[in-house]
């Protein structure tokens, strides 16, 4: 996530909620993944970054991240330094990246080092400002801390530039739509950082694009970002600017993303890098929108209580259906006073994540919790309020597709445990 004003204009705790459930449900995928290669043989990536010739890029560790970690995080942005130039043309160590596991000690020490106003303000991500990466590791679990978190994804932010003052949409969003620009900037992001973790061998970039085209499946057929939820917004945003970059990338090829935004990121640099108009592309956009995501018709309804029957208002029902072994939200609602929800979403194949967000009044981005998971055998309780990769969760649930409606989600405890054991630090 980049930090600029946009974001702000787009409700950035909702851009966030959603990221970080994202990130809760895929970002474990890194099977594979190897921090050494074994006593006397050489890391391939090591030697292929040395061939690239550029110096390694500043780091800044603070507190709590170990020596295996940091050593991992930097190997992490070596990679994406290879895999980007291989593919998008172009490499930069010219930043400084700030890794902490404290949100408040990162957000202090850029305060005193970069004069930034624009700080990392929710934990386990991160920003990319004028000249430096941000990474808060805090609430991350130890596979994400491994790989720097968002590392590639910020550091695709540095090599775009759009923090420059030359870069127009940055300081005039007049001379290219907002919404459209932003949503290219954050979408071109989550696709390099796909690339890069099929580079890795980690998931592919097919299964990514999958996940984008059910999230957009879910906004329905023609979404306005004025009526869509926080999390809504940030699938808009996320995997719509990433089908964008996808359709960008097919009619002229990967450089062309960054000769875009190299080259002031306004009209006239759009249809220099991509070869027509931007009034020509939404039109062309829109109509390959609705043949890959066509919006869900099936209706999923029903109601939230607690261990003594109480109706649950303020909760997250999540669909989330497996791609390539891994699961992707994909479409959620959240429940009302009366504990009620009721969305459109696939219809079948999938299980319904149940979370919410704690009510620090202290923490402004809110620590997620996920109570557990609902399918075809009913609910599976979450052990201990984090998801974890190897947990099963729920079994999906199976059949021809069809609505499911008056759906009784109980959970084993109530809210006001759940927030005690889980919320309070």
């Amino acid at each position: 996530m980049v930090g600029l004003g946009m974001a702000m204009m787009l409700n950035r705790t909702g851009i966030a909620s959603l990221v970080v459930l994202a990130a809760t449900l895929v970002f474990g995928v890194v099977l594979g993944f190897v921090l050494a290669f074994g006593s006397g043989e050489t890391d391939p990536w090591e030697e292929r970054w040395a061939a690239l010739g550029v110096p390694e890029a500043e780091f800044v560790f603070l507190d709590g991240v170990t020596p295996d970690e940091q050593e991992s995080i930097r190997q992490e942005l070596k990679a994406a330094q290879v895999v980007f130039l291989e593919h998008f043309g172009a490499v930069t160590s010219d930043f400084t990246v700030y890794v902490s596991t404290d949100l408040h000690l990162l957000n202090r020490r850029l305060a005193e080092d970069q004069g930034q106003d624009v700080q990392v303000r929710f934990t386990c991500g991160g920003t990319a400002l004028a000249g430096a990466v941000a990474i808060v590791l805090e609430d991350c679990g130890p596979e994400t801390r491994s790989l720097g978190g968002p590392m590639a994804h910020e550091y695709f932010h540095i090599l775009q530039g759009v923090n420059r003052p030359e870069v127009v949409g940055t300081v005039n969003p007049g001379a290219f739509p907002p919404l459209l620009w932003h949503q290219l900037v954050e979408g071109s992001a989550v696709y390099a950082s796909a690339v890069h973790r099929q580079s890795r061998g980690r998931w592919p970039l097919g299964a990514r694009i999958e996940g984008a085209r059910l999230s957009w499946a879910a906004l329905g057929a023609n979404p306005s970002v004025d009526e869509l939820s926080q999390e809504e917004v940030a699938a808009f945003v996320y995997d719509g600017g990433l089908l964008m970059t996808e359709w960008l990338v097919a009619q002229a090829g990967p450089e062309a993303i960054l000769k875009f935004f190299r080259t002031g990121a306004h009209r006239a640099a759009f249809e220099g890098a991509f070869g027509l108009s931007v009034d020509a592309f939404v039109t062309a956009f829109e109509a390959h929108r609705l043949d890959i995501a066509p919006p869900f018709k099936w209706r999923i309804a029903g109601t939230v209580l607690d261990a003594d029957d109480m109706p649950v208002g303020g909760v997250n029902i999540a669909v989330s259906v497996r791609i390539a072994g891994e699961r992707w939200p994909a479409g959620s609602h959240t429940t009302g006073e009366g504990g009620a929800f009721e969305f459109l979403g696939p219809g079948g194949g999938y299980s319904l994540v149940v979370w919410f967000q704690c009510s620090d009044a202290d923490d402004t981005w809110g620590r997620t919790v996920l109570v557990g998971e609902f399918g075809k055998e009913g609910f599976v309780d979450d052990d201990d309020g984090v998801y974890e990769s190897e947990e099963e969760g729920a079994a999906p649930f199976e059949g021809e597709d069809q609505d499911r409606i008056d759906l009784l989600i109980q959970f084993p405890r109530t809210r006001a445990e759940l927030e005690a054991e889980y919320c309070e630090s």
